[in-house]
């Protein structure tokens, strides 16, 4: 089927995990403003993901809450069931749900490694794994958020986030392969977008001062390429930087 000129892709189901936050809750409103009933997946964030409900059904759009632990074993089919039947179908996963955590390798424990790669590489996948026949029968797209860090870029500090992120962008490629052409697959890369609350004026000057478009990115950013991915039908196997040109600087 082709979709409408422009990035409107009216009347689909999409499920967007972690829509109750930051760059999920983002998502999940731009693909109601594009015409899309969205599940909204959260894990103990209730009033958030309550209010990102009113604020898609004030667009027109069905919400429906789904709740669930992505890192838990039997949640993740259980949150793509769940989405369905609150939906009626599926035609888009967008995998935005992570953790974010800053450890010194040496110091770097192995839970905390196990826990990473739990909520942000395994859960994802069986999520995928979940939807997949879903998204096989209605032809549909799955849209991961990676990171630059674990992609094009590594970060001091951060070993177990980068190993998931980028165990998480290998998995995007090998899917959009393996599940082709039913199933479409790719992935944004986000860069500096919203940076941690206590960034400081400096951290931020310093920050800036190495991406080309002279700003941190905004949640909308990422928000409007998981659109632009997922509603794309020859868009495939890719991992798209939104970083404002910061990977092209040392």
């Amino acid at each position: 089927m082709d979709l409408p000129t422009g990035v409107l892709w009216p009347d689909r189901a999409v499920l967007v995990t972690g829509a109750g936050i930051r760059l999920g809750r983002a998502i999940a409103l731009e693909f109601a403003a594009a015409g899309a009933d969205v599940a909204v997946h959260y894990r103990g964030s209730r009033a958030e993901a309550e209010s990102c409900a009113r604020d898609i059904r004030s667009l027109g759009r069905k919400a429906v809450l789904v709740q669930g632990d992505q890192a838990r074993d039997g949640d993740p089919r259980r949150i793509v069931d769940e989405a369905v039947q609150g939906l009626g179908k599926l035609d888009a996963l967008v995998l935005s749900a992570g953790t974010f955590e800053k450890v010194p390798s040496e110091s770097l424990q192995r839970a905390h490694f196990d826990q990473m790669l739990q909520t942000n590489l395994v859960g994802p996948f069986f999520l995928a794994q979940a939807a997949y026949p879903h998204l096989k029968a209605s032809r549909g797209a799955i849209v991961t958020i990676v990171d630059v860090c674990g992609t094009s870029q590594v970060w001091k500090g951060y070993a177990h986030y980068a190993a998931s992120k980028a165990g998480l962008a290998t998995i995007t490629k090998l899917l959009a392969d393996e599940w082709a052409p039913e199933v479409r697959v790719n992935g944004v890369a986000p860069g500096a977008v919203l940076p941690p609350e206590n960034t400081t004026d400096e951290e931020r000057k310093r920050l800036v001062a190495r991406i080309p478009a002279g700003r941190t990115g905004a949640a909308d950013d990422v928000a409007r390429a998981a659109l632009f991915l997922a509603s794309q039908p020859f868009v495939s196997g890719q991992i798209l930087a939104v970083d404002g040109g910061r990977t092209v600087r040392a």
